[in-house]
């Protein structure tokens, strides 16, 4: 395994070159790696390493585009990817620096849109999520490896198919149980640590961590997709509380001349 990681690591960095026809030669070398059973897994590993900022991110990229070539987009087939590999990218997700998670979470929706929003299938994702959002370091206040921000994010990136009608040609087409299932699970008890840092931020005059910002705007924006399209029956009595705590914010916020004339208005 050490040998193909410095080998698909180096093909990397080749990719990288401005000598274009190193660059040729690297990724076809990589293209006939991707072949390869066991070529997402070092891709993976590499995107989330030790490795230099570069190599990472190619890593990150060639991962995203073989999934795109890989998986059905339409939802017609199931992905055919591995359980294995679908647990050590969900780990990976949770944990990895933001510039690669950006990349990686488009790997996650591929797989998430064709085997659990259209075949309803991967039954371990919405209990393995829920799990790491609330041991996450933010929500259970511990030194824990599960990032917040990368847990809420990738909510987000799950919710995302939500937001339109999975049959628009269906008339009245119910709330698919996927959207409750995650409604449940995740989205009733996010909405009560949502009003939690609310309540922190506003006993602070306003001022909240910018790791606690970045939460409460994803949590807002995953209640956006949850509801723009349906309604789920869990998530519906909690929703006038959730808008209570929104004017909060609103009215927290002050505009004084000094911060008027910083932002050139």
């Amino acid at each position: 395994m050490a040998e193909e990681l410095t080998q698909i690591g180096h093909l990397l960095n080749q990719t990288l070159s401005p000598d274009a026809t190193a660059v040729r030669a690297a990724t076809d070398a990589l293209d006939r790696l991707s072949l390869t059973p066991h070529f997402p897994f070092y891709l993976l590993s590499i995107s989330t390493g030790a490795g230099n900022q570069g190599q990472k991110i190619a890593a990150a990229a060639y991962l995203k585009n073989l999934t795109r070539r890989n998986v059905d987009s339409t939802g017609v087939a199931p992905s055919n990817v591995s359980k294995e590999f679908k647990e050590q990218l969900l780990q990976a997700l949770l944990q990895v620096e933001l510039s690669v998670l950006k990349i990686l979470v488009e790997v996650f929706r591929a797989i998430a849109v064709a085997d659990f929003v259209k075949q309803n299938s991967w039954q371990e994702l919405v209990p393995n999520l829920q799990s790491a959002i609330q041991n996450s370091h933010l929500i259970s206040g511990l030194n824990t490896k599960w990032n917040t921000v990368n847990a809420v994010l990738v909510l987000h990136a799950l919710l995302r198919p939500f937001q339109y009608f999975l049959n628009p040609k269906v008339a009245k087409e119910p709330v698919p149980p996927q959207l409750e299932l995650i409604s449940k699970q995740i989205l009733v008890p996010l909405i009560a640590v949502f009003h939690q840092f609310v309540e922190k931020a506003l006993a602070t005059h306003g001022r909240a961590e910018k790791e606690t910002e970045k939460v409460l705007l994803t949590i807002c924006k995953c209640l956006h997709f949850a509801v723009r399209s349906y309604m789920p029956l869990t998530l519906a009595p909690l929703l006038p509380s959730f808008c209570r705590d929104l004017m909060s914010i609103l009215g927290s916020l002050r505009f004084d001349l000094w911060s008027i004339k910083k932002m050139n208005i």
